[in-house]
């Protein structure tokens, strides 16, 4: 049951992810970030996420919520180290630049929230 649920998780993630990688090439000409970068990252970010929360909930499940807030912050600072340009001063983004990162990065963050919202349910 527990292999079913990642094997699950693992499909509907990463079938996301190619569906809005290849939406988000299609629809920027010119991305200062490159989309397979972002869409590795929120990925396999994602996966990761939503695979803790499960462990979490499986030994405190009353800790669910501050398990979820840990992995946002973790998953915030390492979108930080990883895309340096976000930060930098010297090339600084343009809004649409930037916002070709935070969409899908808020896009996947809802994705973990459904995810974690439907097994819960399920309980």
């Amino acid at each position: 049951m527990l292999v079913n649920f990642y094997l699950k998780t693992f499909l509907v993630v990463a079938l996301l992810s190619v569906v809005a990688f290849f939406i988000h090439n299609w629809w920027v000409v010119d991305p200062a970030i490159a989309p397979l970068r972002i869409y590795s990252f929120l990925g396999i970010a994602t996966f990761v996420t939503v695979s803790a929360l499960r462990f979490v909930h499986f030994y405190v499940p009353d800790k669910l919520g501050y398990g979820f807030l840990g992995l946002i912050f973790i998953k915030c600072g390492a979108a930080i180290v990883l895309f340096p340009e976000l930060i930098a001063e010297d090339p600084a983004l343009t809004k649409p630049e930037l916002l070709g990162f935070l969409a899908p990065y808020f896009i996947f963050l809802f994705i973990e929230v459904g995810i974690v919202i439907k097994w819960l349910n399920d309980n």
